[in-house]
């Protein structure tokens, strides 16, 4: 992809009303295995060439086999189709290093995840999922992100703040309660029966996880949610209570170790946590293939809750990289804090198609309007884009979004279809970055509530 820096700060031009675009180019690249391919998972290869009438490329030995091609190919998605017995932890970070060098900048290039199952029977059904539209989630974490989401309900995962309890109901403001499980058996047995009810759209845990389970409490307790051959189990001293559910749902592994080890060489696929709820409704897993210490995975709330259903899921992950990348090619990280966005970049894999369109149902005005006009210059493929963006609302906390750092200084904004030569007009802001799909700006302070920002550009259409 091309991509131009713009360091020079330019007046602030007038703003003018949003202007039809030309449909969008989106290319679907299928990575497998061809040996895979050739066998009964050839089934679950050849309902994504036709439900994404995307392109299949088949390796030998590893993806890097067909790197070139599929980076000639210019892929909005790549999927790849794995069977549950590859060794997770090895393979994330060959695909995540593949999506980063499909072209020669340091941006990754395509919205990946990986599509696996128990069996062939069960990736396809994953494939065929439909989109999901979440308006009620549980969390054991962050309680005020249900101000995001329509309705919710949270229960604390700190050994602290037993008893804590919160809701957030149609309209109104999360609120939180007391009166809630004040042992590791209540507690067991109350996330047991809000599970169970089988209602929410969107689960979010963090504290300790492991391969197989999740401890539901923080730092330490004896209640758990286990999975064990494609089930799962709530337990604690005195509980032992099965779990089952089917309403299609988005798993948020955002602060958990290893669950997203589906399999490894010493962790078998058929007691993997990720895969059971995969089991039970979850049409698309994110969690993390290692020990993690770091919080960035828990800044994709900024693009996946916070604008209100602008992006998927999928999506919100993956401009969460590229704006991860921009703090470490800007050196606006360093130390530890340098060394955790690296780490935790790697290690936090999706599974299930990365197309699938999964997003939250508006309840509130987002924390940036972003706009996106876009105008036919006369010139073949050639377009003149104006992104302008308006602050709502700054966070409080430790997120680099939030009063703390001083507001929105960096983000990312995917654009509709790949671009080229990219020629920056007018700008206020500090800086811009076009890496192809996406647009990332750096304000070169923090923005606050009601501060807007514009850039005018012309790029060229990308279209072979």
């Amino acid at each position: 992809m091309t991509w131009k820096y713009v360091a020079s700060l330019v007046a602030v031009f007038s703003w003018v009303a949003a202007a039809g675009a030309a449909e969008p180019i989106v290319r679907y690249a299928i990575v497998v295995k061809k040996d895979v391919a050739a066998g009964p998972w050839g089934q679950v290869v050849r309902f994504l060439e036709t439900k994404h009438q995307g392109k299949t490329f088949a390796y030998s030995t590893s993806p890097e086999d067909v790197r070139k091609e599929v980076g000639a190919y210019h892929p909005r998605y790549v999927c790849f189709v794995c069977p549950p017995t590859e060794h997770f932890p090895d393979f994330a970070v060959v695909a995540n290093k593949f999506c980063r060098t499909l072209d020669d900048d340091p941006y990754v290039d395509a919205i990946w995840g990986i599509l696996t199952g128990f069996d062939e029977a069960h990736a396809l059904e994953l494939a065929k999922a439909e989109p999901i539209v979440i308006r009620r989630a549980f969390t054991k974490t962050l309680g005020p992100w249900l101000n995001w989401v329509p309705e919710g309900d949270y229960v604390t995962e700190w050994t602290r703040d037993r008893g804590e309890l919160g809701v957030k109901k149609v309209g109104q403001e999360f609120a939180v309660k007391s009166g809630g499980p004040t042992t590791d058996a209540d507690d067991a047995r109350y996330v047991h029966k809000l599970m169970a009810e089988d209602r929410y759209d969107l689960i979010i845990g963090s504290g300790h996880g492991g391969h197989h389970n999740w401890l539901l409490m923080y730092p330490t307790g004896r209640g758990f949610l286990t999975a064990k051959e494609g089930q799962l189990r709530v337990t604690a001293p005195d509980v032992d209570l099965p779990l089952a559910a089917s309403r299609p749902k988005i798993y948020w592994a955002v602060g958990n170790c290893l669950t997203g080890v589906v399999n490894s060489g010493r962790n078998s696929f058929r007691d993997s946590y990720a895969l059971a709820w995969m089991r039970n409704g979850a049409k698309q897993y994110l969690g993390a293939v290692q020990s993690t210490w770091y919080e960035l995975n828990w800044n994709m709330a900024d693009w996946f809750l916070k604008q209100e259903g602008r992006w998927t899921f999928a999506e919100s992950l993956f401009l969460l990289r590229q704006w991860s990348h921009y703090l470490l090619a800007e050196n606006l990280v360093t130390g530890r804090d340098r060394q955790g966005t690296m780490f935790t970049d790697e290690i936090f894999v999706l599974y299930g198609d990365p197309a699938l369109d999964a997003r939250v149902e508006k309840a509130r005005e987002p924390a940036l309007t972003e706009t996106l006009d876009i105008r036919e210059t006369g010139d073949k493929d050639v377009v003149r884009m104006t992104y302008r963006v308006k602050v709502n609302f700054v966070g409080e906390g430790n997120k680099r979004t939030a009063e703390k750092f001083g507001g929105w200084r960096v983000f990312s904004y995917l654009l509709p279809y790949q671009v080229r030569d990219v020629k920056v007009e007018e700008t206020d802001f500090a800086k811009v970055v076009c890496p192809g799909e996406t647009l990332i700006w750096d304000a070169g302070k923090g923005l606050t509530s009601g501060d807007v920002r514009q850039v005018r550009f012309t790029a060229r259409r990308l279209r072979d």
